[in-house]
């Protein structure tokens, strides 16, 4: 279950959204974003020890966490405008930013729209390029054909189909309270924004981000195979130019819970290294 006590502050957006974030720590900043239906707390195990060095800031995206459950905008392109809105609203200056899983997708549609924008540097955590499997991209995890029927379940029966996500996201099966926390924490975001915002982020079509990647970046990604797999990372890797996998062996698809120590310990060198 989560241990860490994160204090969470509200930060409003252009339109009035109301969003959570925690803020820890001074020096270079490192902001994180979460995946699909979950939160900044499961950055519970990275927060603490990375404002040590850093000042840490983690943002809730609109519909997650402790965010407003806003009716509309759960899109890639209005998380961006979100990330983008709360960077500068909140006084953070040449970030380096960590994308986990959705997080990854939402900075992929941010190169798009803004190009490198505030970040002086990006890590993608356990996301392929794409979700989606099609003729033209096998690395992804879904067929189209199996779209509509995960939507079908997020609506019926979508704590059975959280509950067995989290058995698969991880490689060693977590003790039942902690997997009782992680399920508690996905359903927190409503289902007809989880719903949404699976869709969108499945269908996304994050390419065209990959060749104005023109900064340093890095790819973490666990070798459990159940949710993805390593060739995912691999080739992710290896179409960002310049970009560092960096490999998680006691890992599937939540290093930085999974090996908090070992993530911590990368991202610091590599937030160091970049931040001069």
């Amino acid at each position: 279950m989560g241990s860490v006590v994160l204090t969470e502050k509200e930060f409003v957006g252009r339109d009035g959204t109301r969003f959570a974030y925690v803020e820890e720590g001074q020096g270079s900043p490192i902001v994180l974003l979460h995946g699909w239906s979950s939160s900044l707390r499961w950055f519970e195990r990275n927060i603490p020890e990375l404002a040590k060095s850093h000042r840490v800031v983690a943002l809730d995206f609109r519909g997650h966490g402790s965010s407003e459950k806003t009716a509309s905008g759960h899109t890639m392109e209005q998380y961006a405008i979100d990330v983008r809105d709360f960077i500068d609203g909140v006084g953070v200056r040449n970030p380096v930013v960590v994308g986990w899983s959705m997080g990854s997708i939402v900075l992929w549609n941010y190169i798009m729209q803004f190009g490198r924008g505030q970040a002086s540097s990006m890590v993608f955590v356990g996301q392929s390029a794409s979700d989606l499997i099609t003729p033209k991209y096998e690395h992804g995890i879904i067929p189209e054909s199996e779209v509509q029927r995960y939507m079908y379940e997020l609506q019926m029966d979508r704590r059975k189909l959280v509950a067995h996500n989290m058995e698969i996201m991880v490689k060693h099966r977590p003790s039942d309270d902690e997997l009782e926390w992680m399920t508690e924490d996905y359903l927190r975001c409503p289902a007809h924004i989880a719903t949404v915002a699976f869709y969108h982020q499945t269908m996304a079509d994050s390419m065209p981000a990959f060749p104005k990647i023109d900064f340093p970046c890095q790819v973490h990604f666990g070798v459990d195979p159940k949710m993805y797999k390593l060739v995912h990372g691999e080739y992710l890797a290896s179409i960002i130019p310049g970009s560092e996998l960096i490999v998680f062996e006691e890992s599937g698809h939540v290093p930085m819970r999974e090996e908090p120590e070992r993530f911590n310990r990368e991202l610091h060198a590599f937030a160091s290294r970049v931040s001069g």
